[in-house]
């Protein structure tokens, strides 16, 4: 069988990867990713949208025979770690989003484009490799890896949505419609996972935005050795959350972030995304400030002058109130942000003052950084599933109306299964100028007598202008007798 053209874009992805990454370490990913799912409303819109009685926990199959080469990756990776699909091709819903998560930046070449600086619009350049030692250590890396990452810049805000990336926001809206629109329930399966592998590899790219290193165009940050085999190279700042959190132990979000478009959780005008908030309020390893040499006796406002003065950014600022007798202890001294949070260690030695992270201070950064980042996945994955159809019985006919988010001009389509589960379009797309949130747009005559259950599609643009597919479901079969008492029971 020929597996369907965005399963196989997948299986190429996975051909060519490496075994390090540049962005959050595949643990980390995963762990942010599953920490938003739990936290969102994708558990009730699965059952709701799709019709998946277990949510997140329902058991997806994307047969081997459909997709091979990514199945056989997959199975790469430990299967203790919640994303390996069995010998069947099955995992839970919640193991495909994953998935998307964790494959999201393979080969390197895309890796690239998981860098956006807010400050410049720009993607990743090789701006902060310098000298002689980091050129030759990052071309012996990009030979390893078999791709120049440093030539593979384009913003992250412009990946989500480019065609040359086979997990964009075309691919989940393409694999969100078949898993409504399909004949079989085998096809409508293997679709809902593809479109949670899409919505996770849209995380991923997100959650690279709370990296200080990928929205401070810091590519040398990713060069460093931070392990025993030399070829282990990468971000030791990501090293440390993957050491100190896992998978499991990813914080939870104290709020889910509420944005009005994809990109307004990267970055917005009121500076509200998440690369806007990361690159003025944390350093990377290579856009600290430079060292400089401070003259005995200098007072804190000639300090602060030379200091403004070789800032990488204007923001983060250190204040002009350094302590400077601590830092010429031998452990140094450290700078404070207004809540307390390590923001950089600082060292004077022969009246040079330098600049360093040390990973305790990492660790601090990491324990605030990755709350907000699970805030703002959570956030996405409510506004990638935000609007249902809600179908209700009334006497012979079924009422269709949007529940989560005010719809604007779009195309409504209604479908009916028969009891193999085999899908039947019924009746005509129509045209749809408005449906505000609870109210009834559509009413449906009655449906075939055989029909066990009725889905239906809308595509179109929200109230923001945003693009929007919407997926309603209802099931017209009588519970049994067994499942009425068990509910009794439960009662």
């Amino acid at each position: 069988m020929k597996y369907p053209r965005f399963l196989s874009a997948i299986a190429l992805v996975l051909a060519a990867m490496p075994s390090s990454g540049s962005a959050w370490e595949a643990n980390t990913h995963a762990g942010l990713t599953e920490q938003a799912a739990l936290q969102s409303a994708l558990h009730t819109r699965l059952h709701s949208q799709f019709g998946l009685d277990q949510g997140l926990f329902q058991g997806l199959i994307v047969a081997p025979a459909d997709a091979p080469e990514l199945l056989v990756s997959l199975r790469a990776f430990n299967p203790t770690h919640g994303y390996v699909p069995d010998s069947r091709g099955r995992l839970t819903a919640l193991g495909w989003l994953a998935a998307g998560s964790v494959l999201a930046d393979s080969p390197p070449g895309h890796a690239a484009h998981h860098f956006f600086d807010p400050t410049t619009g720009k993607g990743l350049s090789d701006a902060t490799v310098r000298g002689l030692a980091q050129r030759l250590h990052h071309s012996l890396y990009t030979r390893l890896a078999g791709a120049s990452i440093t030539r593979s810049g384009m913003p992250a805000i412009e990946w989500v949505t480019h065609p040359d990336n086979p997990m964009n926001l075309a691919g989940f809206f393409g694999q969100y419609t078949s898993a409504v629109t399909a004949r079989t329930p085998a096809e409508r399966q293997r679709n809902v996972a593809g479109a949670l592998v899409a919505a996770g590899a849209l995380l991923h790219v997100l959650q690279d935005m709370g990296s200080p290193s990928h929205v401070r165009d810091d590519l040398a940050a990713h060069l460093d050795v931070v392990g025993n085999d030399t070829r282990d190279t990468g971000s030791r700042f990501e090293r440390v959350a993957a050491v100190a959190y896992g998978r499991l132990g990813v914080p939870a979000a104290p709020t889910i972030v509420t944005r009005p478009s994809l990109r307004a959780f990267f970055t917005a005008g009121d500076r509200g995304g998440l690369a806007d908030r990361t690159a003025v309020r944390w350093f990377s390893s290579h856009t600290l400030p430079r060292s400089i040499r401070i003259r005995p006796g200098a007072g804190s406002s000639a300090i602060g002058q030379i200091l403004s003065g070789n800032l990488a950014r204007p923001l983060p600022a250190p204040s002009t109130r350094l302590d400077m007798r601590s830092a010429q202890e031998q452990r140094g001294a450290r700078l404070l942000d207004n809540q307390g949070v390590c923001v950089a260690d600082y060292q004077l030695r022969r009246n040079t003052l330098s600049w360093y992270i040390e990973d305790d201070c990492m660790a601090e950064q990491v324990a605030v950084i990755l709350p907000e980042v699970t805030g703002y996945s959570a956030g996405l994955l409510d506004f990638l599933f935000r609007a249902t159809i809600a179908l209700e019985r009334k006497g012979k006919q079924i009422h269709a109306s949007s529940t989560g988010a005010d719809l604007g001009a779009g195309t409504f389509e209604v479908f009916w299964d028969d009891e193999t589960g085999n899908r039947t379009r019924y009746g005509k797309t129509v045209s749809i100028k408005q449906a505000n949130h609870g109210e009834v747009f559509a009413v449906l005559p009655r449906v075939p007598g055989r029909a066990r259950a009725v889905a239906a599609l809308y595509r179109g643009v929200d109230k923001n202008g945003q693009t929007v597919t919407v997926a309603g479901y209802l099931s017209l079969a009588q519970p049994s007798a067994k499942t009425n008492n068990a509910q009794k029971v439960r009662r």
